[in-house]
C-alpha cells in the first residue's frame, strides 16, 4: 500500500514539473464543494498565470454580460490545457465554482481586499 501512495505522490510530482516546463508558473487550486449534508467532492486543477489581456476581457465582459460567465471565460482562459475539458463538464455539475475560482485567479492579479487606506 505504502508504494502505491508513493508511485502517485512521484507522478503527480513529474506531472507538475512537466506543467511548469510548458507553462512557466503553474498554480494548483483545490476546492472541496458539498452536494449536501453528507456528500462532499473534492476537485483539483492547475493553472497557469492569468494573463492581463484575459483580465482586461473579464472586466469587460463582467459589465455586459455578468459575474458567472464572464468568470467561467476567465478562469477558461487560464486553465492548462491538458485539464480544459474536465474543468467544463465540473462547471456544467457546479456552475457556482466559476466565481470561485475566478476569484482566486484574480488575487493572482493583485486584486485582493487586503488593501489598507489612511487619511493622513
Amino acid at each position: 500500500m505504502e508504494d502505491l501512495k508513493n508511485t502517485g505522490t512521484a507522478a503527480k510530482a513529474d506531472s507538475v514539473e512537466a506543467l511548469r516546463a510548458k507553462y512557466g508558473k503553474v498554480y494548483s487550486l483545490g476546492m472541496t464543494i458539498s452536494e449536501d449534508d453528507e456528500t462532499e467532492v473534492e476537485l483539483s486543477y492547475h493553472f497557469k498565470r492569468p494573463s492581463v489581456a484575459s483580465y482586461d476581457r473579464y472586466v469587460k465582459t463582467l459589465s455586459q454580460i455578468g459575474a458567472s460567465k464572464a468568470s467561467k471565460r476567465f478562469m477558461l482562459d487560464a486553465v492548462v490545457d491538458e485539464e480544459v475539458e474536465k474543468l467544463t463538464a465540473d462547471v456544467e455539475l457546479y456552475p457556482g465554482m466559476a466565481i470561485a475560482i475566478g476569484s482566486k485567479l484574480t488575487d493572482i492579479l493583485g486584486l485582493t481586499n487586503a488593501v489598507n487606506l489612511k487619511k493622513l
